[in-house]
């Protein structure tokens, strides 16, 4: 970032605070006009100063909704981090554990939508299909948002799909290990992963 860019993304940021400064003084100034000497809330004015504290909290939602898209284009969006997502496969009928991977997102949202784009999870939702679905696209698996969440569990606990993704994460965030390197095999975890065929 050159001095200019700084001095430009200062004066933003300054300009972006002033505005929240602004709308703190206005509201403050709107609610206490219903309040006596002493700080408290007159009690024949109870009605209009909850119908100012609505007006209020509409009006500085909106404003949060603006100042944070204005960060995120002045900032960028926030960098990928690992996240866990845990699926239920046909092991769940043998009283098995379900299965969880990692893999890089930048929320848990975008997570979920990834997943679903990664070879190495693609397979594995193939190889869960039941022997009589009509096809590989209806495994027999399903997400579990209780169990999904930032971070990793202990080694040996997931199947680590952020090898593949690799190659299109920034460098600062890329893992060590080669791009297109399949993550291991759900079998090869700890306990049985699929029912035999």
């Amino acid at each position: 970032m050159t001095i200019t860019d700084h001095a430009r993304l200062i004066h933003a940021l300054h300009g972006l605070l002033a505005s929240c400064q602004d709308l703190a003084a206005r509201h403050q100034a709107a609610l206490d006009q219903y309040r006596g000497a002493d700080g408290y809330v007159r009690e024949d004015a109870y009605a209009y100063y909850e119908d100012a504290r609505i007006g209020t909290a509409i009006e500085a939602s909106d404003h949060l909704d603006t100042v944070v898209a204005q960060l995120t284009r002045l900032v960028g969006p926030p960098p990928p981090r690992t996240f866990t997502l845990t699926f239920a496969g046909p092991e769940r009928h043998d009283g098995e554990r379900p299965t969880s991977f990692a893999l890089w997102a930048a929320d848990l949202h975008e997570a979920r939508r990834v997943i679903e784009e990664i070879p190495g999870f693609q397979q594995w939702r193939q190889d869960n299909a039941p022997d009589d679905a009509p096809s590989p696209a209806t495994p027999d698996v399903f997400f579990l948002p209780q169990q999904s969440h930032p971070g990793l569990r202990a080694p040996g606990e997931y199947v680590d799909l952020r090898p593949e993704q690799a190659s299109s994460t920034p460098a600062a965030t890329r893992l060590a290990s080669p791009a297109g390197i399949r993550p291991p095999t759900v079998t090869s975890l700890p306990g049985p992963r699929s029912r035999p065929r």
